[in-house]
């Protein structure tokens, strides 16, 4: 099963804070974040949307260390493929992207690989066997990875509650396309018989009514839920894990643990 083309993680969208993005900008830096001690972890289930089967589940780590954000993603299915991400973002002027690098794994061989340098637009990567390079020049609101569901959680906070940003989608060669972050619902989130008052996001490319169909099944419309408190918690997540993924419903596995603090 292919996975992993175009994935998106919330990961540390519970810590962040209010902060107001309406435009394609960079998104700022809310206080919890910059001012976050310690590690912070969490771990989610994976469950298949179409009938709730078990799937795997992915853990998440997240560190602050002299303005930069380093999150660590290990996403484990029960066929034991694995999937491991690294991204790191600098915090001094906004969320920008340094760098992002994940690899596949499935019956003790890579089955893909990125590597992204935002600095200097150096992207390679592996797939289906063949291996290439390209360099772009990125705009400063690219984000990849589990760097998408840190900025998705300004977005129930905003004023309009839109919010705009580029990502790369590999179809195979990589690509730089516009994703549209919107609030469209507040909905009681049920998960087992815990029920959540929740914001839902859509993340969906933004390419004019037309390319978007065509552009539909490479990058595929996700959901994401964040509680209504002050600031917005993530709950869940709802979509697919890249082209020809599974779709599945992420919700946390137990309650968080962290030892991430503010003075």
């Amino acid at each position: 099963m292919k996975r992993g083309h175009y994935v998106i993680l919330p990961g540390l969208a519970l810590l962040l804070a209010a902060a107001s993005v309406a435009t394609a900008d960079v998104f700022p830096v809310p206080r919890s974040i910059r001012e976050m001690r310690g590690v912070h972890e969490d771990t989610h289930a994976l469950r298949s949307l179409a009938d709730g089967t078990p799937l795997g589940e992915q853990r998440f780590r997240a560190v602050v260390d002299h303005d930069v954000l380093a999150l660590t993603v290990v996403t484990r299915f029960n066929d034991d493929e694995q999937w491991d991400e690294s991204a790191e973002m600098d915090l001094s002027s906004g969320y920008r992207a340094k760098h992002f690098h994940k690899i596949g794994r499935a019956a003790g061989k890579v089955i893909a690989e990125t590597d992204i340098d935002f600095a200097s637009g150096q992207v390679s990567w592996l797939r289906d066997g063949q291996r290439g390079e390209r360099t772009f020049a990125f705009t400063p609101d690219t984000y990849m990875g589990p760097m998408l569901g840190v900025v998705l959680a300004d977005v129930p906070e905003t004023q309009l509650g839109v919010a705009t940003l580029q990502t790369i989608v590999f179809r195979p060669d990589p690509q730089t396309y516009t994703l549209r972050a919107d609030v469209i619902d507040q909905e009681n989130f049920k998960v087992g018989n815990v029920s959540e008052p929740t914001t839902k996001v859509r993340l969906k490319a933004d390419l004019g009514p037309v390319q978007n169909v065509v552009f539909a099944s490479l990058i595929p419309t996700h959901y994401f839920w964040f509680t209504r408190d002050t600031p917005p918690e993530f709950f869940a997540f709802e979509g697919s894990l890249g082209y020809g993924g599974p779709q599945l419903r992420m919700v946390p596995q137990r309650s968080a643990t962290s030892t991430a603090k503010a003075d």
